[in-house]
């Protein structure tokens, strides 16, 4: 299921500077690889889309350079045309390639970190998973590098996040609204990848999931050749604002374990009181 019709790539490129769901998860992962990757690394992202993610990254660590692949042409055009408007193009080289079988040259390069972010629920099957986690076991085995992965949950109610959505992002584009759902419902569980990864070679990797609607999930493990201390360095530029910076708060919040020092935790208004029951609501339903 790979994501390159023009609007669909429009729409997900422009959620990603407008909805405070998708800002929230693409905080949250800069903020992991933050404490994961080493001084003055290098990053392979895997499955980069639109560059959002990245891009988070890239403005919190001046010092990384990055890497980034993707099988979607259009998503590839869009990241790249980001990359340069943000600055950060003298910093990113763009491949299009399929993570199951990487060009030798990143397969056998030295990195530091290796992330994927909202990837693995495109994949069409468990095969094809399975190669893609086996890529991933191979550069941490030849590399020591930090691994994050972030992805959807598959919910066990499958009308959970249907009912959710016009909740909390009522004014979601249909298009935007259509794919977010069936990414849903293409996601592995949390025991279903943490029992793939284990198979590949990447047992023992930390997780975590959202709360309290369990729609996201990461698992994680730090860079064994490099000293990281969970601290976190502070974005450069613009900053998430509003209720993007709120939803953003209290995701990290709800999160059951995260790669960096625990935060305080934030203090939600009415609104948003009454937001988190709907979710609970939304979860036991």
């Amino acid at each position: 299921m790979v994501m390159d019709d023009p609007e669909s790539v429009a729409q997900f490129h422009e959620g990603g500077a407008s909805n405070p769901g998708q800002q929230a998860v693409y905080d949250f992962s800069a903020r992991a690889l933050d404490a994961l990757v080493p001084q003055g690394g290098r990053l392979l992202d895997l499955g980069v889309g639109s560059g959002r993610a990245l891009s988070a990254l890239l403005h919190r660590r001046p010092d990384v350079e990055a890497t980034a692949v993707d099988l979607a042409p259009n998503m590839l055009a869009t990241a790249r045309e980001l990359f340069v408007a943000e600055g950060h193009a003298d910093r990113v080289e763009l491949f299009e390639a399929d993570i199951t079988a990487l060009p030798d040259r990143l397969a056998t390069a030295d990195w530091d970190g290796v992330s994927c972010v909202w990837t693995l629920h495109q994949l069409p099957d468990f095969d094809v998973l399975r190669g893609a986690l086996r890529q991933i076991a191979a550069l941490r085995r030849n590399t020591g590098a930090a691994i994050w992965i972030c992805d959807f949950q598959r919910l066990k109610d499958p009308s959970a996040l249907e009912n959710l959505v016009p909740c909390v992002a009522p004014s979601m584009p249909p298009i935007l609204r259509k794919d977010a759902l069936a990414s849903e419902a293409a996601g592995f569980t949390l025991a279903e990848l943490s029992a793939e990864l284990t198979a590949a070679g990447l047992g023992g990797m930390s997780c975590g999931r959202a709360r309290p609607l369990p729609y996201l999930q990461a698992h994680w493990v730090p860079a064994t050749n490099a000293q990281t201390d969970g601290r976190r360095s502070r974005p450069q530029g613009k900053q998430l604002q509003g209720r993007a910076s709120r939803d953003a708060a209290l995701s990290r919040w709800g999160f059951t374990a995260k790669p960096y020092r625990p935060e305080a935790r934030p203090r939600p208004s009415t609104t948003d009181a009454a937001e988190v029951r709907r979710h609970c609501r939304a979860s036991r339903a």
